[in-house]
């Protein structure tokens, strides 16, 4: 391997590195949310068996399944519960610059990394509990092989891209559509679509038999109204900074002129890539679009809502990467990597290190329940009780197991949220307004999240 191929690889592992140690600190650090709460309580806490019950969107498979052994080994904590999505998020983001290197020319590869690795969502996703760094990480990486047309290994990875989250699906299905219009050939499209399709049914299979069609609503019923909250979301994850592209007004500017601006010039450039296998993640990009659009008008299924289609953002990343290679003028590159510029300079305003984006209400929920905790000792078992608004109730349950306070009631959700008759209150947005009315005594609170911990 050549000394400069070499360092490179070593600088993209220590971004890697650095990286993953952000996400570890704000693992350890930020309150469980719901999604993750609701995973555990209803899932991971169970019987093993419980993890391959009815189809539910709340239980991703095999992140389920990394969880629990998890916990089960090295105890239940914040940290241990999304262990398994750390380690997801750094070999996805090895994994990008792999692919990166083999498709795309150094300055355009290391800006489309440098996009992956900050990618608000993605960060994000790279720590909670959940299915969708395990998920990219195995689709990277079959895509990857898929470069290198070493077929059933790729079709193992996407096997268990599809079990860590089910919604991989749709790009799943492109790339074994893009293999067979690029190879034309029978066999090594069977390599791989049998492994993935094969393992991907052993994990998902029982649990799919029992769902319903009503199960799977998460989504938008109207295109535009899916890319203009998917690139909203993408800009803009801190609610006090806007920074340069981050308003709606922006985003839904760029949904409907940037994305279609981008699609036509990738698609122009790649007419002129020298080797075909570097439109795979043009084809795999484009027939996913195409597939969300067919399911849209056959199935009545909705389009997939922000995190739900994260694999768009590393495929776009990808395939603008390929298709800067292409342009030889100085003056062609230099547009081209500008608006990239821009969005490392937007992604760049929205870091931060204590709450998660969809999930900012929950950011003092551990504080809450560390003091919740303080107040109930001492106190007989099951003999006080929490009226909480909907969105605390799962992750004050976990608390609840996880601090080990006997002195509560198990938390159930109720609406609308009671203000009499409960020993603590832990309210947000409407109900926090509505207990300003109240003779309910503030023990704790924060405007800017719009939370606040009561008593009577």
């Amino acid at each position: 391997m050549p000394q400069g191929d070499r360092r490179e690889e070593v600088l993209a592992i220590t971004v890697a590195l650095v990286r993953f140690a952000v996400c570890c600190y704000r693992a350890a650090h930020q309150a469980i949310i719901i999604d993750e709460a609701t995973t555990y309580n209803l899932f991971v806490s169970g019987p093993w068996r419980k993890l391959f019950g009815r189809y539910d969107a709340n239980n991703h498979i095999l992140s389920s399944l990394l969880i629990k052994l998890s916990v089960t080994i090295g105890g239940l904590s914040e940290f241990k519960l999304r262990l398994p999505s750390l380690l997801g998020g750094f070999f996805l983001t090895l994994g990008a610059f792999w692919l990166l290197k083999q498709v795309a020319p150094p300055a355009m590869r290391w800006v489309a990394f440098a996009l992956i690795c900050l990618h608000p969502m993605l960060l994000d996703f790279s720590i909670a509990a959940r299915g969708y760094s395990l998920s990219l990480a195995f689709f990277v990486w079959a895509l990857y092989l898929c470069f290198q047309r070493r077929y059933w290994l790729a079709g193992i990875l996407l096997g268990l891209s599809m079990g860590a989250n089910l919604a991989i699906i749709f790009p799943t299905l492109a790339l074994f559509a893009a293999v067979a219009l690029l190879d034309r050939h029978w066999k090594p499209l069977l390599s791989l679509v049998l492994p993935a399709l094969l393992l991907g049914t052993l994990i998902n299979g029982p649990s799919l038999r029992r769902a319903h069609r009503e199960d799977f609503y998460i989504g938008y019923p109207e295109f535009r109204t899916a890319v203009t909250s998917f690139v909203f979301t993408s800009l803009h994850a801190r609610p006090d900074r806007e920074g340069i592209l981050g308003d709606r007004d922006a985003a839904e500017n760029i949904g409907r002129f940037g994305l279609p601006l981008f699609l036509a010039l990738g698609a122009g450039a790649a007419f002129f890539l020298k080797d075909r296998r570097q439109l795979l993640p043009f084809l795999t990009f484009a027939i996913t679009l195409l597939g969300l659009v067919l399911a849209r008008w056959w199935f009545g299924l909705n389009y997939p809502a922000d995190r739900t289609c994260l694999y768009f953002v590393i495929l776009a990343a990808i395939a603008w990467a390929v298709a800067g290679g292409v342009w030889k003028s100085p003056l062609a590159k230099a547009a081209w990597i500008v608006p990239a510029i821009l969005l490392l300079i937007q992604f760049s305003t929205q870091l931060q290190m204590r709450y998660f984006q969809f999930w900012r209400v929950e950011a003092d929920d551990k504080i809450i329940a560390t003091m919740i905790q303080q107040a109930s000792a001492g106190k007989p078992e099951n003999s006080l009780a929490i009226s909480t608004s909907w969105m605390h109730q799962s992750s004050l349950e976990f608390y609840r197991r996880y601090l080990h306070i006997t002195a509560l009631k198990p938390v159930r959700r109720v609406e609308p949220t009671p203000l009499t008759g409960f020993d603590f209150y832990v309210l947000s947005w409407g109900d926090f307004h509505r207990a300003e009315g109240t003779r309910l005594r503030t023990l704790f609170t924060d405007p800017d999240i719009e939370v606040m911990l009561a008593e009577p």
